[in-house]
């Protein structure tokens, strides 16, 4: 079989993930070219498997991998629950295969169509002015040659897909950290330049970051959908003057696998979203979940769900949040199974709750969701629990906690379960009483009748002096009065109620906090 493109062992497991596959195998490295995806039949022996990712359902056995590695298969996948695994890896290294174990959860069949997809990235493209490309490299460095600068093609998540390398051409600081790292470095300057790109018909010039060289750009699309980006880079020496014209024809070769390879991320996307939301349910092979995630079965879990603050659940937004929360608790090393459950973004986080890290990393998220989606957002933390199996419960504590940070009486933007508890009573009692009587009668009603019969402001004092724990000298500052007049106004109060008793002024109290929150007077 023959290899297709430029795909190795190291690109098929990255672009995978983890939440797919884990290795238990690399005897050859991660250099190893792979071929097309074959479904295992004992019955057909007649097939060519050389270079094949072979997915084998059943029981594996060491003869198996030992017949693999006689006809050149680059993979045996396998799935955990079916094998001894460690028996397997050892039977794999000395057949010189790698081993691969493929999440419980997902079917051969899926599995089977995510690895033909992913290995679009380097199919062959459509002829580009009878110059076929052999994939999108290759694309890449036709393109660069006829434009005469360096071409870089992304994906709409920023992934650089593809790059081209032709001897000669100058690249920047910001093209080459996004060669090594795969992305797109983070620039304030991102989304406005960005935005532009995929809005314009054509070929439209970029100028930002100023610190760089000027950039062409042009959106792919398919079917008048975005798909992805490609990029010139002008250097010292102008672009052609067809730059604009052979971009687009550039665009047009890449949209059916850029296609490919978004159906293939949706495939894997949609998988583990529904896996993270199983673990959330505990419903499943909950401790084989955890560990495809890189999750311990039994070590102290904690979960984090994100929302917008006064905006109702947006599935587009929550699948970009879970891919936001994913990459930055993998860039500070925070192992994590992160995913969109019913339009809000989840994460299954090995740390604790109260982690100052964990806290910052977050924080930092909603800022980059805020800059890409607009909105305010917000993060609740559950308690933390001590295994995969407690999971529904913290679940429903990170629930609870987003939805107490989104009402009436947190400020937080980021806050744990525990911390809230006040806060969760206040919004307790605010729905057993809003709308009655009680809310706005006494004694709050009599001295709110009298602010407005004789024009005294009783009730401002009131807040001020409860909020600063009725300390008169400091209410008084607050309020720019004089102490005395401050104690004046309290005795006359204290002639309409009573301000002695304590339940008058816990009632008092949580009056005026309802009314405050509820934005009444």
């Amino acid at each position: 079989m023959t290899v297709r493109g430029r795909v190795t062992l190291g690109v098929l497991i990255d672009s995978l993930g983890p939440d797919v596959v884990r290795v238990l195998s690399l005897p050859r490295g991660r250099e190893t070219p792979v071929g097309a995806p074959v479904i295992y039949d004992p019955e057909d022996t007649a097939k060519n498997l050389g270079d094949a990712v072979l997915l084998v359902a059943g029981r594996p056995s060491a003869e198996l991998l030992a017949r693999a590695g006689e006809a050149g298969v680059a993979v045996v996948v396998v799935k955990p629950g079916a094998c001894d695994t460690d028996a397997l890896a050892e039977a794999a290294r000395a057949a010189g295969t790698a081993l691969l174990a493929a999440t419980p959860d997902m079917s051969w069949g899926q599995l089977y169509t995510l690895v033909d997809a992913l290995l679009a990235l380097v199919a062959p493209a459509e002829d580009l002015s009878a110059s076929p490309a052999a994939d999108l490299f290759a694309l890449a460095n036709q393109v660069a040659i006829r434009v005469g600068g360096a071409v870089a093609i992304e994906d709409l998540a920023m992934r650089v897909l593809a790059y081209s390398t032709v001897e000669g051409q100058q690249i920047d600081e910001l093209r080459r950290e996004g060669i090594l790292g795969r992305r797109v470095p983070e620039h304030p300057t991102n989304t406005e330049e960005y935005t532009a790109v995929l809005r314009a018909d054509g070929a439209v010039w970029s100028y930002q970051p100023i610190e760089f060289f000027p950039r062409l750009a042009i959106a792919v699309r398919a079917h008048n959908e975005a798909l992805g980006t490609i990029w010139a880079v002008q250097a010292e020496t102008p672009l052609a003057p067809d730059a604009a014209e052979i971009l687009a024809e550039a665009a047009r070769a890449a949209a059916p696998h850029l296609a490919k390879i978004n159906l293939a991320a949706d495939e894997a996307r949609r998988h583990r979203d529904e896996c993270v939301g199983r673990l959330l349910r505990g419903i499943g092979p909950i401790r084989e979940l955890a560990t495809s995630f890189g999750l311990l079965p039994d070590e102290p879990l904690s979960v984090v769900t994100v929302g917008s603050h006064r905006r109702p659940a947006d599935t587009f937004a929550a699948t970009h949040t879970g891919d936001l929360l994913r990459t930055a608790y993998t860039s500070y090393r925070i192992r994590a199974a992160a995913g969109a459950v019913d339009g809000h973004a989840y994460a299954i986080v090995a740390a604790d709750a109260a982690l100052p890290l964990l806290r910052r990393v977050t924080a930092d998220t909603l800022d980059r969701a805020a800059d890409r989606l607009g909105g305010h957002w917000r993060a609740g933390v559950s308690r933390t629990v001590s295994s995969v199996a407690l999971l529904p419960t913290a679940a429903r504590q990170a629930e609870e906690a987003l939805r107490t940070l989104c009402g009436p009486f947190a400020t937080a933007r980021v806050a744990g379960h525990e911390e809230l508890s006040a806060t969760m009573f206040l919004m307790d009692v605010d729905a057993a009483v809003r709308g009655k009587q009680s809310m706005y009668g006494e004694p709050l009603r009599l001295i709110a009748e009298h602010d407005l019969k004789h024009g005294t402001d009783y009730i401002r004092s009131l807040r001020v002096w409860i909020a600063l724990h009725f300390d008169v000298p400091r209410a008084a500052e607050s309020l720019s009065l004089h102490p005395n007049t401050l104690r004046y106004r309290l005795r006359r109060i204290g002639e309409m109620i009573d301000l002695d008793d304590p339940d008058t002024r816990l009632v008092l109290a949580l009056q005026l906090r309802l009314n405050d929150a509820a934005g009444i007077d």
